[in-house]
C-alpha cells in the first residue's frame, strides 16, 4: 500500500470537505463569524497538511 499516496489522498479529500463546508455555511453565518469560519477551516486545513509536509523532510534527509 502506498502510505505517500494515502497521505495526499487524506488531505485532499480534506480540503475538499473544507472548501464544502465553507460553501454551505457561507451565506448562513453572519459576517463576523465569517472570518471566524476561514480561520478555523484554514487552522484546519494547514494540520492536516503537516503529515505530508514530515513526508517530504523524511526524504529530503534520506537523499
Amino acid at each position: 500500500m502506498n502510505f505517500k499516496g494515502m497521505k495526499w489522498l487524506n488531505f485532499i479529500l480534506t480540503a475538499v470537505a473544507l472548501l464544502a463546508i465553507y460553501i454551505f455555511l457561507d451565506g448562513r453565518l453572519e459576517p463576523a463569524l465569517n472570518n471566524i469560519l476561514i480561520g478555523a477551516l484554514a487552522v484546519i486545513g494547514l494540520v492536516s497538511f503537516v503529515p505530508v509536509i514530515c513526508d517530504f523532510k523524511k526524504n529530503d534527509n534520506d537523499a
